[in-house]
């Protein structure tokens, strides 16, 4: 069925291997931080004792959601160029003080 609705708008989707997305992993559990490790993942940032930022290919980020105590495991988008200047705007507010 979903090609169907591919087909109709158009649409190709393709899945890469091998290349990682950035992903917001949440444990119900504690640390989620040596269950993504264990799939290949890396931690890009620490939000709190349950909740990580992590790079991981999407095949090992789904097998990673059906671990026990992880609650979710969702694709996060980053825009860059607005990321480098909300950068740029923060090192500049901090050579004003």
């Amino acid at each position: 069925m979903q090609n169907d609705i591919y087909k109709r708008f158009g649409a190709r989707v393709s899945f890469a291997r091998g290349v990682e997305g950035l992903f917001l992993v949440v444990s119900s559990t504690g640390d989620p931080e040596p269950r993504v490790r264990v799939f290949g993942g890396q931690i890009v940032m620490r939000l709190n004792k349950t909740k990580i930022l992590a790079r991981l290919e999407l095949a090992k980020a789904l097998e990673l959601l059906k671990e026990p105590g992880i609650r979710k495991v969702g694709g996060v988008h980053l825009d860059v160029e607005r990321y480098k200047k909300f950068l740029a705007s923060q090192a500049n507010a901090h050579n004003h003080l």
